[in-house]
């Protein structure tokens, strides 16, 4: 039933969810962060098989250069960027099984683990493990992707080439400041501004690829006409459920790309 009357002559609108508000939560009691796919987005390349007509992993219209959501497997315009409100950084060891293994991510590593003192150098400069697994330092940015009305939980992870724009960004996010009332000045959260993030060509010696360019969008509308309040705060429930560890991210070779050179044989 759409709507219902109140009096002759006077209708109100339906509301669902003054119906659902009890129910609220039910049939989810035990879903886990196991259960729970965060997205990657990805900088797809010219290897990635989401622009392979060919592989089955194909994405209609993707391009070298496009931005990749690895769980709705949609490719967004890299020229154009999507906007991301930054929730929760924090970098580490990823390990992956190389392609002619199979390829795949097998898992994450604290940054102050010991593996890297087991790892040797291949002739590509990559860290190899004793069972032939690379391990490779990584920046992740759990951030909130706004698409227009929609917001959608994703994680941004950059190694090599790509480490020193992880740097420039948390530097950028440390550098907003406000003032207390007693005027002393504190760190604005990371979660108090919005950023564009689009693509660019790369080279270096060793080729051509794709790479991140972030830059400040501006900061949240907080006011009551703004209307982002919820947002602010649906970014810092995400940043505590991350890191409370109830968020965990997934990842294989059918949803990943390389980001730089270096990293074309990392499938991720």
């Amino acid at each position: 039933m759409a709507i219902a009357k109140k009096s002759e002559g006077e209708v109100i609108a339906f509301d669902r969810n003054s119906v659902l508000e009890e129910f609220a939560g039910e049939g989810l009691e035990e879903v886990t962060a196991e259960d729970l796919a965060i997205p990657f987005l990805r900088v797809l390349a010219q290897l990635s098989p989401q622009v392979n007509k060919r592989d089955g992993a194909y994405v209609d219209g993707a391009e070298a250069g496009m931005i990749y959501n690895t769980v709705a497997n949609e490719a967004y315009d890299g020229e154009k960027g999507i906007l991301v409100v930054p929730c929760h950084y924090n970098r580490k060891f990823i390990e992956w099984q190389p392609r002619s293994s199979g390829g795949g991510f097998v898992s994450s590593h604290p940054i102050d683990s010991n593996l890297l003192k087991e790892t040797t150098k291949s002739d590509r400069g990559e860290d190899v493990l004793p069972n032939g697994n690379v391990l490779t330092n990584t920046a992740q940015f759990f951030v909130v992707f706004v698409e227009g009305e929609q917001l959608h939980k994703c994680c941004i992870t950059m190694s090599s080439t790509q480490l020193k724009k992880a740097r420039r960004w948390v530097a950028l996010q440390a550098g907003f400041k406000g003032k207390k009332r007693d005027g002393s000045s504190f760190t604005q959260p990371s979660f108090s501004q919005m950023y564009r993030l689009k693509t660019a060509a790369e080279s270096n010696d060793k080729g051509d690829w794709f790479g991140w360019d972030i830059s400040h969008e501006r900061a949240l509308d907080l006011s009551a006409e703004g209307g982002e309040l919820s947002l602010l705060h649906e970014c810092r429930d995400f940043k505590i459920a991350v890191a409370d560890g109830r968020v965990e991210t997934k990842d294989s070779t059918e949803s990943s790309s390389a980001e730089s050179p270096e990293e074309d044989e990392v499938p991720f």
